[in-house]
This record gives structure tokens, sequence and C-alpha cells, in this order.
């Protein structure tokens, strides 16, 4: 039985590898966790960051934590500049901008390590909220309640450029940005890399339609094509096709 999910889940993999998702936390994860070192030590915020790192199998490069006590906003920007003044390897912190401003004050601290590595994903709202299979979305289609009340549509600067960037670099970082796939990969390596004269806040933004869309398309990679063309189209479609084809 073990044997079996572990062939299927390798199947997934592969799949996955072969794919070209939106810009999205899927896709930052995996262009992240191939640079994350043995040493290393990953903090994740949830949901949709913790879920989209699970999708890579990298817990045994590196130390992984996260802070899921509540299920919800819980400190992990806190947890990880802790973290990152008792030990000499990097410490990353994944989190989205819900999260981030609710910890806002923690990267206050006149205690900051250079080896500190902030990824922040905004997207504007808590885009979970906005997901293709979220319940929230049927609300929002029939009052529009869900984008103002359940994903803060709008909050914090609403996607500001300038917003994050001083506050970021008046506490003593090194600030980056990207807007999509090419500056984001340019600026990977400056991200990642071991010796850093500032700790590293790295705001990349994102669209709430393209992280749906990734996670649609996730979820669907173990649909084939008889499976999809069926629920699509129907049995008599599915016929009338195979009729026209012949």
């Amino acid at each position: 039985y073990y044997e079996k999910w572990s062939r299927k889940r390798s199947d997934l993999e592969a799949k996955l590898s072969e794919i070209d998702l939106p810009f999205s936390n899927p896709w930052i994860a995996r262009q992240v966790s191939s640079k994350i070192k043995k040493d290393d030590t990953v903090h994740l915020a949830i949901l949709n960051t913790l879920r989209s790192w699970d999708l890579y199998g990298v817990s045994e490069k590196a130390k992984f934590y996260s802070n899921t006590g509540g299920f919800g906003i819980d400190g992990i920007m806190s947890t990880a500049l802790g973290n990152s003044l008792v030990v000499n390897n990097n410490v990353y912190c994944f989190i989205g901008d819900l999260a981030f401003f609710y910890d806002l004050n923690s990267i206050g601290n006149r205690y900051l390590s250079n080896n500190l590595r902030i990824l922040l994903v905004n997207n504007g709202c808590g885009t979970e909220f906005h997901n293709f299979n979220h319940r929230a979305v049927r609300v929002s289609k029939e009052n529009k309640l869900s984008s103002e009340y359940f994903a803060a549509d709008g909050h914090y600067g609403n996607k500001s450029d300038k917003l994050v960037k001083h506050y970021a670099e008046d506490l003593g970082f090194e600030y980056l940005s990207a807007i999509n796939k090419k500056e984001f990969l340019r600026n990977l390596e400056v991200f990642t890399k071991e010796i850093s004269k500032k700790p590293i806040l790295f705001e990349v933004f994102t669209d709430e339609k393209d992280e749906s869309d990734a996670l649609r398309i996730i979820y669907g990679l173990d649909q084939d094509a008889k499976s999809i063309a069926k629920k699509l189209l129907g049995e008599k479609g599915k016929k009338l096709v195979k009729k026209i084809l012949k």
C-alpha cells in the first residue's frame, strides 16, 4: 500500500515538474526550493505557502518549521527572526501579505541578523478566499461580500510598490522586488546568497487569479484526457468527438 502511494506521488511530481505554472506561490516554491542548502532553516506561513512548499518534497534538505497553532496568522516572522539570531546559516521566512502585516512590528526589532531572508508574496488580499474551489467564491459571486470581508481585498496599501520598500529599507533591510518571472529569477541569486551585509526582504507581487489557476492545474494533475473530455463534453459529446475524429 505504501509503495503504491509512493509510486503515485513520484508520478505526480514528474507531471508537476513538466508544467509551466502561472506566476504564483507554487511556482515560487519550485524556484526557491532548489536553492535551499542542507543546513539552512525555513519558516513557512500558512495556508497557501505551506501547501505550495509541500508539493516539492524538500523536507529532508533543511530544517522546516510552520506555526500552525490556530491555522491562521501565527507570528511566523517573529519566530524566524528569533531563530536567525542563534544560527549561522540562512534562515528563510516565506509569508503572505496578511500574515506579514499582522506581524510587521517584529522586523522593527533592533536585533537583526544578516542571515535573515524574508520572501513576502503580496497579492493584496487573502488569496485563499479567491481560489476556485473555496466556498467563499460562491458567496462573492452572489453579493460581492467575500472580497471585502473574507479576503480583505485592497488592505495595507493595496499592493503599494513603496509601502514595504520604504519600511524595510529604513529598518536596515536590503529590499528586492519582482512583478513577473523574469524579475523574480534575476533577484533569486541575490536573495539566496550565503553572505550578505544586511538582512534581505524580497517582495513578490502576484495576482489572485494566477494563484487560483495554479492551484486548479495542480489539482487536475491526476485527470487523464478521457476523464476531462467526459466532464466537459458529457457522454454524448465524447461519442460525437470520437465519431468526428474517426
